[in-house]
């Protein structure tokens, strides 16, 4: 079975991202997998208080919230068209392109698809972006949606 790994920030790009790989998945009949990958801040900015951990645990609790409620939005569409979906959310303690392309490798996918926020300016330059790092480290077929 052809199986898709749809890689998802929640930016406004994913509705676009769905619409594409629902397509391809209905004409193939492919398994897919919504990806959400939480970036991890540096805490060590915030003020040396006693509630130092409580505010970082409701911070990680809210993350936690929002990425479910990410891979669920993105799954519906699937669901409704009666296709095999499935949502995973994983803490990211490196890179969320490496975090991608670890899951694909790890377990056979034949596509990743990804949104390109298409970062601008300077950021970028240092940066680069999520989709752009995916596509260039090679784990697998790599659809961009813009």
């Amino acid at each position: 079975m052809y199986r898709i790994l749809l890689a998802t920030d929640g930016s406004k790009i994913m509705k676009k991202l769905v619409e594409e790989v629902l397509t391809i998945a209905e004409a193939i009949k492919a398994e897919v997998t919504i990806l959400h990958v939480i970036e991890r801040n540096d805490y060590s900015y915030t003020a040396r208080t006693p509630y130092t951990v409580e505010i970082k645990n409701a911070v990680d609790k809210q993350l936690l919230v929002e990425a479910n409620r990410i891979v669920d939005e993105a799954a519906k569409p699937f669901r409704d068209k009666g296709l095999t979906v499935k949502t995973e959310v994983v803490d990211g303690d490196r890179s969320p392109a490496d975090v991608i392309c670890d899951i694909a490798s790890k377990e056979d996918y034949n596509l990743i698809a990804i949104g390109s926020r298409g970062l601008q300016g300077v950021k970028e330059l240092f940066l680069g972006s999520v989709s752009n790092k995916v596509a260039h480290i090679g784990c697998t077929n790599v659809l961009i949606v813009r």
